[in-house]
């Protein structure tokens, strides 16, 4: 899966300034935290980096080596610093017409993708965390002038200061992933044929574009209406690029530093697999629940 974030950092009345580096925090909802470290003992995480954003489009990134329930929520605001915007928004590209979200949109009614800074921290002073946001935009950009039904609908950029902030897609429920995972109905009611042949035409309408997902897996497949939508295209790159990430282990043949439309056909096999032991497990549990129900009835 791609390492670009994907929490919504939430805004609350809790942003407000305090100083020119200082947003106040009142609240747990005013963050995104990301825990680490955890002890194998207590599962207690050592550590935790976390970040806030503003309604402008401010982000305030901080860091420590205590578990967050030993902090107050004014050390949380100290501990916040302002991140330049040059280090993680990519300046807007001249060479695309960028197609701009429009103003209503938002957290709530829209899945917005930010910058990743899960992992800012290991990339100071580089040129990663934009490089990646800006990407993952032109890639949407192109493969969204055709839309596709079994790719998410992307509604475009958010942009402040003259630089890339944010992406907006359309928000979904549920990863394949969650789905089958969420009740056997859910998964009985899934058509495997139908659903295997939806992710295959979004795939083979990327390589008809001469693009290559790189990163499929069910984290990476929604559901709607009981038929896919692909997400996730900061892997997704022209055949022969090189790439910043490389898909997620378990779902590549050979580890891999290039694009090709390989990665994708691999990928298709295993989901293929992957559903049809999914619905062999579940028959297989009722067929056990049957037998042991029988095996129960007295004379």
């Amino acid at each position: 899966m791609s390492t670009a974030d994907s929490t919504v950092p939430k805004a609350s009345g809790g942003d407000t300034t305090t100083d020119e580096t200082h947003p106040t925090i009142t609240s747990y909802q005013d963050l995104t935290i990301v825990e680490s470290g955890r002890d194998p003992v207590t599962g207690i995480a050592k550590s935790c980096m976390f970040y806030h954003v503003t309604e402008d489009e401010k982000v305030y990134y901080g860091k420590t080596t205590r578990n967050k329930r030993d902090l107050s929520f004014e050390e949380f605001t100290q501990l916040l610093q302002r991140v330049r915007d040059e280090e993680i928004f990519p300046e807007i590209p001249h060479d695309i017409d960028l197609k701009i979200a429009p103003d209503h949109l938002n957290d709530f009614n829209s899945y917005v993708k930010r910058p990743g800074m899960a992992y800012y921290d290991d990339f100071i002073g580089t040129d990663y965390v934009w490089k990646e946001l800006l990407h993952e935009a032109v890639i949407m950009e192109q493969i969204s002038k055709t839309p596709h039904p079994y790719i998410i609908r992307y509604d475009g950029c958010r942009v402040r200061h003259g630089r890339i902030t944010s992406i907006f897609l359309e928000r979904l429920d549920m990863t394949l992933d969650e789905y089958v995972g969420s009740s056997d109905e859910s998964l009985a009611a899934l058509d495997n044929d139908k659903f295997l042949a939806g992710v295959q035409s979004a795939i083979y309408y990327l390589h008809s574009l001469g693009l290559a997902h790189n990163d499929l897996n069910p984290q990476n497949i929604m559901v709607r209406d009981g038929m896919p939508v692909l997400i996730d295209f900061g892997g997704c790159a022209p055949y022969g690029q090189r790439l910043q990430s490389c898909g997620t282990p378990g779902w590549y043949e050979e580890v891999f530093r290039h694009s090709q439309k390989k990665h994708d056909e691999f990928a298709l096999r295993k989901l293929a697999d992957w559903l049809k032991e999914k619905q062999d497990g579940k028959q297989l549990i009722e067929t056990d629940g049957a037998t042991s129900t029988v095996d129960n009835v007295g004379p």
